[in-house]
């Protein structure tokens, strides 16, 4: 079985993502490669929309409401007609109602081997944390290049998420940090991958972690650290991100996200 999680929330424009849902939908299931070669019937079909396992959500008017949400989940329960995986693809997820998205929990928590949730969303302000930490998050609006970050910036991060951060660097901290060699939304994505780990722990979920290496850190931060606060700073990071891909001054988006984690006392 491709190692593909249960559960993802894919962030960025609904143009970007309903692409990126399809090709995940194929890696799952082409019947020719361990991604997917579009060119199979199976493919194909995902492509055009017509596999009889591949189903779209959207909302109804303004929501998707929980009533939409309960018709789904019994459909969750009979296996896919011809596909390995049955997938969902919720458009305008973060537009879900909280009665909605507490009636997802328990199928996004326990789901069958046989499913694929694909929830495709803007922002995560109006997602429940539990919801959040039973998925993982994609970002889409970002290059697929992959970076790796060098173990020095790492440590400066590990520093400020763990230790907390001491303000009288904060200059320090922007200094290097705005002025690394990696891009500063690659380094920010990174920050929202601890986060999102530390809110895994903190709601317990089944979900994995991005960084299991850091496991002892991340038990240590979610002892303290509430849900709410944790989705939060997620939030301010990926409204960060925005700001540095929009060509924004990056010492000023530093600045602005260690005072607003500061102020949201995760650090």
């Amino acid at each position: 079985m491709r190692k593909i999680f249960h559960a993802y929330i894919l962030l960025g424009p609904e143009e970007n993502t309903a692409k990126k849902a399809i090709e995940l939908a194929k890696a799952a299931n082409c019947n020719k490669t361990p991604s997917f070669c579009d060119d199979c019937d199976c493919c194909r079909r995902m492509e055009a929309g017509s596999h009889p396992d591949l189903f779209h959500v959207f909302p109804d008017g303004s929501s998707i409401k929980v009533e939409k949400i309960r018709d789904v989940i019994l459909g969750t329960y009979q296996p896919p007609i011809e596909a390995r995986r049955k997938v969902y693809v919720f458009h305008e997820a973060d537009k879900m109602t909280q009665e909605a998205q507490n009636a997802l929990l328990k199928t996004l928590e326990d789901p069958p081997t046989s499913l694929l949730f694909l929830l495709l969303a803007r922002n995560l302000k109006t997602l429940l944390p539990t919801v959040i930490s039973r998925c993982q998050i994609l970002d889409y609006s970002k290059s697929d290049e992959v970076k790796v970050i060098p173990n020095d910036l790492k440590e400066i991060l590990f520093e400020i998420i763990f230790d907390g951060l001491d303000f009288s660097k904060i200059n320090f901290y922007v200094q290097k940090l705005a002025g690394a060699d990696v891009e500063s939304d690659i380094l920010m994505e990174f920050m929202a991958t601890l986060y999102r780990d530390i809110l895994v722990i903190k709601t317990k979920s089944r979900a994995g972690l991005k960084n299991r290496d850091l496991l002892d850190k991340l038990k240590k931060r979610a002892e303290v650290l509430s849900p709410r606060v944790l989705v939060k700073a997620i939030e301010t990071l990926y409204s960060q991100i925005e700001a540095v891909k929009s060509r924004g001054n990056e010492n000023l988006a530093w600045y602005n996200l260690l005072v607003g984690l500061k102020e949201q006392e995760v650090m």
